[in-house]
């Protein structure tokens, strides 16, 4: 039989998931890093939606100038109801970066002993909060051009 004899320094390093006590920034910058990192998805989710808001709007605008007057108004309504749907999922995930911003600010005045890596944001006044994100003016802008080119078309498509 074979023995294997492995120095308990190893063991010791291996078995520790947590930082040691005196490295309390390290977790402090590691939690700054996680909160980052969702952020980071957020942002990219919104820069996703836009992409697939202007997408849909040209494909399903395409589509009506080609058919016919009876299929050109409801592809016409669905280009609007998908700009709106756009609109309020892009308004939500920029909250929810919001919030994360705000549990950054809150992580980065901690002090490294009082570090928990906690992920929890504020959800007080979740639908208000919600509001305003949609209605911050570069969303604002950007989907309410959108709807007013394809109200434009509606109407366009309606005097026909």
């Amino acid at each position: 039989m074979l023995a294997l004899q492995v120095p308990a320094e190893v063991l010791v390093v291996v078995s520790s998931p947590r930082p040691a006590s005196g490295n309390g920034i390290e977790a402090k910058l590691k939690h700054l890093e996680f909160i980052q990192v969702a952020i980071a998805r957020m942002s990219n989710s919104s820069f996703l939606f836009k992409g697939w808001a202007i997408t849909i709007a040209v494909g399903l605008s395409a589509f009506a100038a080609t058919s016919s007057h009876g299929v050109l108004r409801v592809a016409m309504i669905g280009a609007i109801v998908s700009s709106l749907l756009f609109w309020g999922l892009d308004g939500y995930y920029l909250w929810i970066e919001h919030r994360y911003v705000a549990l950054y600010q809150k992580v980065a005045r901690m002090q490294p002993s009082e570090i928990d890596f906690s992920m929890q944001t504020d959800k007080s006044n979740p639908a208000c909060e919600w509001f305003k994100a949609c209605a911050r003016p570069h969303l604002v802008s950007f989907y309410g051009a959108i709807l007013v080119v394809e109200v434009i078309g509606l109407v366009f498509i309606k005097g026909k």
